[in-house]
């Protein structure tokens, strides 16, 4: 179950989500991009991180820009309302260190890098999820899948829309994530793009004082908004 909920929503908050519901700005086809397509052909080795194209700077070594995971209010005072900051704080990590990771997916195989400890840090101890999507990762590398913004500049965007608390230490969170996505192969040359609105399922748990992300799941887009215009 943990792999079926990987293949639908392991890339980040709409990357590589089974079927976008609209082309990106620029003409880029939308695609569904479950698995890897068959236009990147895997190289005997993995590419290494100097082998990503040159325009795209490395990063393994990358400084934390993300906000950490964040301590949660008193028991007494936990509210959806309340809750719903910390979950946009949550959400806004994991789309940055995702993205940084996919611009070089090389990093997801190295536990020690510092991309990846971000990553993992996002997540309870031990997560499956985590571990599964670092390891599909790796996986992208090794078939030569590099991931570039695509025409609006940004891989994905994403907005909470809404967070209901299911008990003092679970909740589930509504998000809507505009993509724009090209892939590229090692020395640059496009093999695919994907672009459009994903709607998406968060479920976060309490560990401790903090909240953590537990599993992400594709959900319809249906109530989504449309870039320039309404659902």
């Amino acid at each position: 179950m943990v792999r079926d909920r990987l293949v639908a929503f392991v890339l980040a908050l709409g990357v590589l989500a089974s079927a976008c519901s609209g082309d990106d700005d620029g003409g880029g086809s939308t695609t569904d991009s479950a698995a890897p397509t068959t236009t990147a052909v895997a190289p005997t080795t993995a590419p290494s991180s100097t082998a990503a194209p040159s325009t795209t700077p490395t990063t393994s070594s990358a400084p934390s820009t993300s906000p950490a995971p964040t301590t949660s209010p008193p028991s007494t005072a936990l509210t959806n309302e309340a809750l719903k900051p910390l979950v946009e704080q949550l959400v806004d990590s994991y789309d940055a260190v995702v993205a940084e990771i996919l611009a070089d997916p090389n990093v997801a195989s190295a536990p020690e890098n510092a991309l990846v400890r971000r990553y993992v840090a996002l997540f309870p101890p031990d997560s499956a999820f985590a571990a599964g999507a670092l390891e599909f990762w790796a996986g992208e590398a090794a078939a030569g899948r590099f991931y570039r913004p695509g025409p609006r500049g940004v891989l994905y965007e994403s907005t909470v829309q809404s967070v209901e608390l299911r008990g003092e230490s679970e909740a589930v969170a509504k998000v809507c994530t505009t993509s724009s996505i090209q892939i590229v192969d090692a020395s640059g040359n496009p093999l695919e793009s994907q672009g459009g609105v994903n709607g998406g399922e968060i479920v976060v748990v309490r560990v401790g004082d903090q909240w953590l992300l537990r599993d992400l799941t594709r959900v319809p887009a249906d109530d989504c908004p449309r870039p320039g215009g309404t659902p």
